[in-house]
């Protein structure tokens, strides 16, 4: 009966199908389907950025690119890493680099953090003065530390992002809610 049973066992295993794996890269965790991405491009990029950073350590437009491309692989570590060290250096585009590490939190649903480095790049921001930081990149930027001012008030009655994505979404609408001028009829 043993034997029998072992040679059913074998069979089986012998004529099943074999599994279906996708082999994604190591740093694009999210692409599936449809939605793969070609990560030795970005990569690519990545790497021609990191060089340009080296050259030129205290840019903080390079630094926000970097970090963003790593934040769109998943490396969320990295874009904080590249955006903090850059920021450490003063340069008038540092700001960006504090914007990059804000960004990086804000996508690891980490809003307390997030709203932190967003007020520090605002401050920086103003400190460099409308040559390094103008009004059309400003006031986005202000807009951007409103709204996290929200996402930290909401979390701090109870809806946080990490656990309850939905909830928070919910009471953030609220709190910040799209202006529609009209409704579907009368469009």
């Amino acid at each position: 009966m043993l034997d029998v049973s072992a040679i059913v066992v074998l069979l089986v295993i012998l004529f099943m199908p074999p599994p279906s794996m996708n082999a994604i890269g190591a740093y694009d965790h999210r692409a599936k389907g449809d939605k793969a991405r070609d990560v030795q491009a970005e990569l690519a990029i990545a790497s021609e950025l990191q060089v340009q950073l080296l050259a030129d350590p205290g840019n903080g437009r390079i630094a926000e690119e970097f970090a963003a491309q790593m934040r769109d692989l998943g490396r969320f570590d990295m874009a904080f890493r590249i955006g903090g060290s850059s920021a450490a250096i003063e340069n008038p585009s540092n700001w960006l680099a504090l914007v990059a590490v804000s960004d990086a939190y804000a996508e690891s649903r980490d809003i307390s953090e997030s709203f932190a480095w967003a007020e520090r790049a605002l401050s920086a921001c103003r400190a460099a003065g409308a040559d390094a930081c103008p009004a059309h990149e400003e006031v986005p930027l202000r807009l951007h530390v409103e709204q996290l001012r929200i996402g930290v008030d909401i979390k701090d009655k109870g809806f946080d992002p990490k656990f309850d994505p939905d909830g928070f979404r919910r009471e953030l609408s609220k709190g910040h809610p799209t202006t529609r001028t009209g409704s579907k009829k009368d469009n």
